[in-house]
C-alpha cells in the first residue's frame, strides 16, 4: 500500500503540470519512506570463523519438540560435530565439550542442556542474537582450549508492551516485553516442558519407561542512563527432573539439575572508549539416583562461580582483567542404606585470575596483523599455576574476500569428565590440582571466504590443527557403581592429543531460498600411558566425516518452509570380549579401547509455516515438524541387557521414536 500511494503521488504531480502550464505548485516532502520486503538468511558468516545467528530468523527452522533450538542449529554449523539423540553440548574442531565456553553476555553457563540434548537452557525468543567463535583467538575469551558460544541480550528499549507465545504439544514458552519508563525496560520469558502427556506410549517402549520434565525462567531489565552509558541486570533460573526405568537393565534412575544465574553488566559506549565490566554469580547442581537390584546409590555433583570480568577498548587497543571464585564439588557417591560411610568427594576451592591485551595494527590497507597475550594464574589448595598464552593473527580483506590465519596457545583449569555424554549429572566438573595439571593445546587456523554471484552466495573453508596436552578420560562405566566401592580418580587416565581437519560451506544469504550446506573432515585422536603409550585412540565423539544442510523457502507471504538434514560417521565404542555374572556381581573385561565404531548417522528433519495476521495480535502462526522424517533407527551406542534368568546381550540402542512430529501454535502482539 505505501508502494501504491507514493506512486498515486508522483501521477498526482505530474497531472497537476501537465494541466496547468503556468500555474505550477512546488510541493517539498519532509520525509519520504521506501519500504520492502527482501529475505535474508538468518546467519551472518564472518572472518575467521565467527558466526552469528538472528534469534528472529531461526524460528522459521524444523523445530525439535516445537521448539527451534539454537544450540541444535549451531551443531550444524561447518567444524561443529553435529550430537546423536541423548547426546548434549557442541564439540568445536574436535574439541570436547568442556573445552568451549558457553556464557550469556561472557557469564558462564555450565551443562547448557535440557532433555538430553534436545533442549538447551536457553529460551531464544529472550535473546537478540547468538555469537559463535571456532577459533578462539579473542583474547577476551576465557581460559578454554576450544571455541566460545556467547548469547547476547536484547538493549533496545520497546516503545510499548510486546511479546510472543508458544503453545506446542511438549513444551510451551512466552516472553514479555515491557517499557518501564522512557529509559528502562523489562524482559521476562518462561518455558515448561510436559513430555508424558501426549508422549507417553511413544517414549515408553518394551521395558524402557520416562518420565520427564522441566522448567526455566529469564529475566532481563536494562536500564540506559544516557547515551554512553547502559545497565543491564540479567538473571536465569532452570531446572530438570527425570526417571528412566529399565527392566532388562534391572537399573532405575532419576535425575535432578538445576542452574542459577545472575549477572550484572554495566557498559559505556563512547565515542573511541569502550569498557564493559561484571559481576556475577553461576551454579549447576545435581543429583542422580541409581537404584539396582541390591542396592542404591546417590551421586552428587556441582560447581559454583562467583567472577568479575571487565574489558577496555581503546583504538586498536583492547586490554582487560577477569578474576573467578570456584566452588566445586566433583562426583561423590554414597550408598543409600548403607552401615558403610559416605564416600564424598573433597570440595575443590580455587581462585582463578587472568589479565589480557590485545593490539591491532594495519600493515597496509587490506592487510592487519593482531598479536596479544593472556597472563594466568590459578590457585587450588598449596598449588598454584602460572601461563603465559600468546595469540596472533593476520587478515587479509579486499573486496569482500577475507583471508585468515592465526596461532594462539591456551591453557584450561577446569575439566569436565564421566561414564557417559548424555548431559545427566554423570558429567562432573573438576580442577586442576597437584595430580592433575592444566590443560593446555597449541592451535593453528587457516581459512578464506570469497563472495559468489553478487554476494548472493558465500564459500568459505578452513583447515585446523591442535595440539592437546593433560587430557583427562574416564574409563569407567555405570556399572563400576555395582562391582566396587566408588571413586571417580580411579577411573581417570591422562594423556595428550591432536585435532586436524577442514571444512568446507556454501551459503545462500538472499531470496526466497536461503541456507547452506557444507562438509566437515574431523580427526581426533588421544594417547594416554595407562592404556597403551605407543598407540593412539579415537576419541569418543569423533565423526571424521560429516554434511550438514539447512534451508528455509519462503515462497509466499504467508506459508514458510525448512529442511535440515545430516549425515556423520558413526562414533567409536569400547566393545566388551567377556560378561558373566559371580556372586550377584557383574564380572566382564574390555576390547581395546574405542575399537568399535557406530553405523553412520542419518537424518532429516522437515518443518511447515503458515502465518497471518489478526485484529488482536500483529502475527498468528503454526508450526508443523517432523523430526527424523525417513524413520532411520541410528543406532546411539551399544548396551549390556540382562533378564532375569541371567542371560545377556550386547546390543545397540536406538532413540525409542523412529518419526517424531510436533505441532505448535504461536503469536506475537
Amino acid at each position: 500500500t505505501r508502494t501504491y500511494t507514493f506512486l498515486l503521488c508522483i501521477f498526482s504531480l505530474f497531472g497537476l503540470h501537465a494541466q496547468n502550464n503556468e500555474d505550477i505548485q512546488t510541493i517539498f516532502l519532509d520525509t519520504m519512506i521506501v519500504s520492502g520486503a527482501k529475505h535474508t538468511s538468518f546467519v551472518t558468516n564472518k572472518s575467521g570463523g565467527t558466526y552469528t545467528l538472528d534469534m528472529k530468523g531461526i524460528s522459521y527452522l524444523p523445530q525439535v519438540f516445537g521448539n527451534a533450538d539454537p544450540i541444535h542449529y549451531v551443531q550444524m554449523l561447518p567444524g561443529i560435530q553435529t550430537n546423536a539423540e541423548y547426546e548434549s553440548g557442541i564439540r568445536i574442531q574436535g574439541c570436547e565439550n568442556s573445552h568451549n565456553i558457553i556464557s550469556v553476555e561472557g557469564v558462564p553457563i555450565y551443562n547448557a542442556n535440557h532433555l538430553l540434548g534436545f533442549f538447551s537452557t536457553f529460551n531464544a525468543q529472550h535473546y537478540k542474537s547468538l555469537n559463535l567463535r571456532k577459533n578462539n583467538t579473542v583474547i577476551s575469551a576465557s581460559n578454554r582450549l576450544g571455541g566460545e558460544l556467547e548469547m547476547t541480550l536484547p538493549k533496545e528499549h520497546p516503545d510499548t508492551i510486546n511479546g510472543e507465545i508458544s503453545v506446542g504439544m511438549i513444551s510451551s514458552q512466552g516472553t514479555l516485553r515491557t517499557p518501564l519508563g522512557k529509559n528502562l525496560s523489562l524482559n521476562v520469558s518462561l518455558r515448561g516442558s510436559y513430555i508424558n502427556l501426549l508422549y507417553d506410549k511413544w517414549i515408553n517402549e518394551d521395558d524402557s519407561h520416562i518420565r520427564y520434565s522441566f522448567y526455566d525462567a529469564n529475566v532481563t531489565l536494562a536500564n540506559t542512563i544516557d547515551s554512553s552509558n547502559t545497565i543491564l541486570f540479567d538473571f536465569y533460573v532452570g531446572q530438570d527432573n527425570g526417571r528412566f526405568d529399565q527392566e532388562s537393565y534391572q537399573a532405575n534412575t532419576k535425575d535432578v539439575w538445576s542452574n542459577m544465574m545472575g549477572a550484572l553488566h554495566w557498559m559505556y559506549d563512547g565515542e573511541k572508549l569502550k569498557l564493559k565490566n561484571t559481576l556475577y554469580r553461576t551454579s549447576y547442581n545435581n543429583d542422580f539416583r541409581l537404584d539396582l537390584p541390591q542396592t542404591q546409590y546417590s551421586i552428587q555433583s556441582g560447581i559454583v562461580d562467583y567472577g568479575y570480568k571487565g574489558l577496555l577498548t581503546l583504538d586498536r587497543w583492547m586490554v582487560g582483567a577477569e578474576a573467578i571464585y570456584h566452588h566445586i564439588k566433583p562426583q561423590a557417591f554414597s550408598q543409600i542404606d548403607s552401615h558403610n560411610d559416605k564416600l564424598a568427594a573433597s570440595v575443590h576451592k580455587s581462585l582463578e585470575g587472568t589479565i589480557f591485551g590485545n593490539y591491532q595494527h594495519p600493515l597496509t590497507s587490506s592487510l592487519t596483523a593482531e598479536v596479544g597475550t593472556r597472563l594466568s594464574m590459578f590457585s587450588v589448595s598449596s598449588t598454584q599455576y602460572f601461563a603465559v598464552d600468546p595469540s596472533a593473527k593476520l587478515q587479509w580483506d579486499v573486496n569482500d574476500i577475507t583471508f585468515h590465519i592465526d596461532y594462539s596457545l591456551k591453557h584450561q583449569y577446569l575439566f569436565q569428565t564421566g561414564f557417559s555424554s548424555m548431559g545427566l549429572p554423570t558429567e562432573f566438573w573438576i580442577s586442576a590440582d597437584i595430580d592433575h595439571r592444566p590443560q593446555y593445546s597449541h592451535g593453528m587456523t587457516a581459512s578464506v571466504s570469497l563472495p559468489l554471484l553478487q554476494n548472493r552466495f558465500r564459500i568459505s573453508a578452513d583447515v585446523f590443527y591442535k595440539r592437546l596436552y593433560n587430557q583427562v578420560e574416564y574409563v569407567g562405566n555405570i556399572l563400576d557403581l555395582a562391582n566396587s566401592v566408588s571413586d571417580y580418580s580411579r577411573f581417570l587416565t591422562t594423556g595428550n592429543g591432536e585435532n586436524y581437519g577442514f571444512s568446507i560451506v556454501l551459503n545462500k544469504n538472499t531470496g526466497k531460498l536461503t541456507g547452506w550446506i557444507n562438509y566437515t573432515y574431523t580427526h581426533a585422536r588421544r594417547k594416554f600411558v595407562e592404556m597403551n603409550p605407543l598407540h593412539s585412540y579415537s576419541a569418543s565423539h569423533e565423526r571424521p566425516h560429516e554434511i550438514d544442510a539447512v534451508l528455509s523457502y519462503s515462497p509466499f507471504r504467508h506459508w514458510n518452509f525448512g529442511a535440515s538434514f545430516v549425515y556423520a560417521s558413526g562414533t567409536p565404542y569400547t566393545p566388551y570380549e567377556t560378561v558373566f555374572l559371580f556372586n550377584h556381581n557383574l564380572l566382564y573385561t574390555h576390547g581395546e579401547y574405542n575399537s568399535g565404531r557406530l553405523s553412520p548417522y542419518c537424518r532429516l528433519d522437515l518443518s511447515a509455516d503458515f502465518k497471518w495476521r489478526s485484529r488482536l495480535v500483529k502475527e498468528n502462526g503454526i508450526n508443523l515438524s517432523l523430526y527424523n522424517t525417513t524413520c532411520r533407527k541410528n543406532e546411539l551406542y551399544y548396551r549390556l541387557k540382562t533378564n532375569a534368568n541371567g542371560n545377556f546381550a550386547f546390543m545397540p540402542v536406538s532413540f525409542v521414536v523412529k518419526i517424531l512430529p510436533s505441532l505448535s501454535y504461536y503469536c506475537k502482539f
